[in-house]
């Protein structure tokens, strides 16, 4: 069953390719069979290839979002931790990483190795690396040494401190592999356009994030590791080398639209999704001026907030105790229509009302004051939106992050200011062919802004509250990629005073998800969690009372 998914999967994209990247060399693809099902002498590997990038970033798209809602980014529906996710969520994320990305590296990295085809080697080994990372920071221990050696049919787990060593290694390999003369270059690479010297940054820098990942329970290695990447210069430090999938507009034949924008803008049935209160106060009221990204991340369906019970059930109430009169509650003005952290009430007669996604990432609208419900599909960038996966604004918050906590090279204060400024021409660029030119933020309110952040890190009188004003605006800049929001707050415990639960006080917070079902039903050797308390190895904050 799953081979004959994956070959659709593999069909669909096949249009998606020539599409976006029109300028690639033009292959053949027998759609008879399933990369999985060749013999590794008789396969093409760069079909190989195509296929684990696109596995890639329907992985990315897989898990994202339970790590925006989480930390408030988007609205969580809960009601509460125990049962905010299923174990079930994560099968397909699950299933790409291990049934199909590891097993498609596993059959060809032999026969390019034999072939001298070292770039296509080292993709398998970047994206591998990719994924085991985040399943060892979404679940813990997970299955590694065991998991397509061709022997193992009930793989055990690996701690994952082991894993993590482990993926430091395949990285540095990689590198080497990129650095080697290969006998062809790649047909088709969905991220880089074959500049191998992209692919070298990105696998440094997934190496820094492994190093500040770890540094609770690995301080020395990581500082030390962290300041070797910097002195070389040889990682993402530009919008340039931004490690995202590109999505297109076609909805047919295959749909390539960014998969946010497909679930939401379907024509007859309004948008799906709610927005977080929490994150859009943030970024609407926290400062003196709206932040200069607020038009493009949300576009409002109304200009007013809900009129009666029927259009928001906790409408004219009082907060619960725990928020007091100073958190967010029910809703905002002006059209900012969302949902509280953990409001798990019934879907009102809201969807031609409530806030929607913006341009970006998904490709949505531009929001221009309008106000006019989303009719049909065929608005904005009609979902040509992108994954963020690792971007350049990302790292300068790592290593502001990385300064304050460990003392590593460089000055925090400026990489904040660099990750400020480059997350916000990165989102001005991407909506500019839409912005309503009149609305666009002028240079001077986006100076007022950053300079009232610096204002604000530079009135912190210890690294912890600077820490808290640098990952505060790292999350802003997050929008559209929960993979590291989830990962940074339980590893800092900032930004502080989130939004809490809407109908239980807690001191507690996700710490792993449950194991997938798939995996737990299907390996024997394999125990469900009994709780989503279980701690990964690199968290070594405190049980309860840190992050809720």
């Amino acid at each position: 069953m799953y081979k004959k998914f994956k070959i659709k999967i593999f069909a669909l994209f096949t249009t998606l390719i020539v599409l976006v990247f029109n300028s690639c060399e033009t292959t053949e693809l027998e759609l008879l069979n399933s990369p999985n099902a060749l013999s590794p002498s008789s396969s093409n590997i760069d079909f190989f290839l195509t296929s684990i990038q696109i596995d890639l970033a329907y992985f990315f798209e897989n898990v994202t979002e339970e790590g925006m809602e989480t930390t408030r980014i988007l609205h969580m529906y809960g009601p509460v931790y125990e049962n905010a996710y299923a174990a079930s969520n994560f099968n397909d994320a699950w299933s790409r990483a291990y049934a199909s990305t590891i097993a498609d590296v596993r059959t060809y990295t032999p026969v390019a190795l034999e072939k001298e085809l070292y770039t296509h080697v080292a993709v398998g080994q970047i994206i591998e690396a990719y994924m085991m990372t985040t399943l060892v920071d979404y679940f813990g221990d997970v299955p590694y040494s065991e998991s397509n050696d061709g022997v193992s049919l009930n793989p055990n787990v690996d701690a994952g401190a082991d894993i993590y060593s482990n993926l430091l290694d395949l990285l540095d390999d990689a590198i080497a592999n990129l650095n080697k003369d290969e006998a062809k270059p790649l047909v088709t690479d969905l991220f880089y356009g074959g500049d191998e010297s992209k692919w070298i940054k990105l696998a440094n820098t997934l190496k820094l994030k492994i190093y500040l990942q770890s540094r609770l329970v690995n301080e020395v290695e990581s500082k030390s590791g962290i300041n070797a990447i910097l002195t070389s210069g040889n990682y993402i430090t530009s919008s340039a080398d931004d490690f995202q999938f590109q999505w297109s507009s076609t909805d047919e034949n295959p749909d390539s639209r960014h998969p946010i924008f497909a679930r939401n803008f379907i024509e007859g049935t309004g948008v799906t999704d709610y927005m977080s209160n929490h994150y859009m106060n943030e970024l609407v009221y926290s400062k003196s001026v709206p932040d200069p990204r607020l038009r493009y991340y949300f576009y409002r369906q109304s200009d007013r907030s809900a009129a009666n019970t029927v259009e928001q059930a906790c409408f004219g109430t009082l907060p619960p105790a725990h928020y007091g009169f100073v958190i967010p509650y029910c809703s905002l003005d002006d059209g900012f229509w969302g949902r509280d952290h953990g409001d798990d009430g019934g879907i009102p007669p809201d969807t031609s009302l409530r806030i929607t996604w913006g341009v970006y990432p998904v490709g949505g609208n531009f929001d221009d004051d309008s106000f006019v419900p989303i009719a049909d599909r065929n608005i904005g960038l009609v979902g040509k939106g992108i994954s963020p996966i690792m971007l350049s604004s990302y790292v300068d918050f790592m290593l502001a992050e990385a300064n304050l906590t460990m003392s590593t090279s460089g000055d925090a204060r400026t990489y904040l200011t660099n990750g400020m400024t480059k997350s916000i021409n990165k989102v001005m660029d991407f909506g500019s062919g839409i912005a309503d030119v009149s609305l666009i933020p002028t240079s001077s309110e986006i100076s007022t802004y950053t300079d009232e952040v610096l204002s604000l890190y530079d009135g912190a009188t210890t690294p912890d509250a600077k820490l808290n004003v640098v990952v505060k605006e790292y999350f802003i800049a997050l929008f559209g990629n929960g993979v590291e929001a989830y990962n940074t707050y339980r590893r800092t415990g900032k930004p502080e005073a989130l939004q809490p639960l809407r109908k239980d006080v807690t001191d507690k917070f996700i710490r792993s998800f449950y194991y997938p079902t798939d995996y737990v039903n299907q390996n024997s050797n394999a125990s469900q969690k009994p709780d989503v308390y279980q701690k990964v190895f690199w968290d070594t904050n405190a049980d309860s009372g840190f992050i809720n």
